[in-house]
């Protein structure tokens, strides 16, 4: 697997609720997106945000991040996902990650997408308790959550946004996790807003 997939797989392991209101710390500028992170100061847990302009508008970009069933074919890290309920605005999914540093992960996510006006939220929650049961080939995540915002900017295009806080669980050091959680959201952004740029153009 390459590094690229690799920073990806992390940033999807896992991710923990929201921290409460600490301040944003800027790290700098990728492929044309800002990266900002912040860091629980009970758990030492950290999260990244990503945003950058797309000039795609909102409705393209959701219809490539709802299509879950299709992660497989840009997300490479992803082994399996499988829609286990689609209740419309609303849906159950189950993952198999391949991780190359240790046993391989899978989760099941709650994810929701919201209309706010002429933009979307897309949130994603771990639901541990639900789809199937713990397999002993893998490590479950339990704790997860990211959110996406699209939201139309006022000259054309999407103000597009990422938030997740990572916990890869198992037995990967922090101090990896820190080093690659800079950098793999911007990664795995650029790769839906390319696949939703390529679904555009066909």
């Amino acid at each position: 697997m390459s590094r690229a997939a690799l920073w990806g797989m992390v940033v999807l392991l896992s991710a923990s609720p929201a921290v409460a209101e600490q301040p944003w710390r800027h790290l700098g500028e990728r492929d044309g997106m800002t990266i900002d992170t912040r860091t629980d100061e009970d758990s030492g847990q950290r999260e990244v945000r990503v945003a950058t302009h797309d000039a795609l508008p909102p409705d393209t970009i959701l219809a490539t991040l709802w299509r879950h069933e299709d992660y497989p074919k840009f997300v490479d890290f992803l082994q399996q996902v499988d829609v286990l309920r689609d209740d419309g605005d609303s849906k159950l999914v189950y993952e198999r990650i391949k991780v190359p540093l240790g046993r391989d992960r899978d989760t099941t996510l709650r994810i929701t997408r919201t209309h706010e006006g002429d933009g979307w939220e897309i949130v994603s929650t771990a639901v541990p308790d639900e789809g199937p049961p713990p397999n002993p080939g893998y490590v479950r995540v339990r704790t997860s959550r990211s959110v996406w915002r699209l939201m139309p900017a006022p000259a054309g295009g999407t103000e597009v946004s990422y938030q997740i806080r990572t916990d890869a669980g198992g037995l990967l050091p922090g101090w990896i996790i820190a080093r690659i959680q800079n950098t793999a959201a911007a990664k795995f952004m650029r790769a839906v807003l390319e696949r939703a740029r390529s679904a555009a153009a066909h």
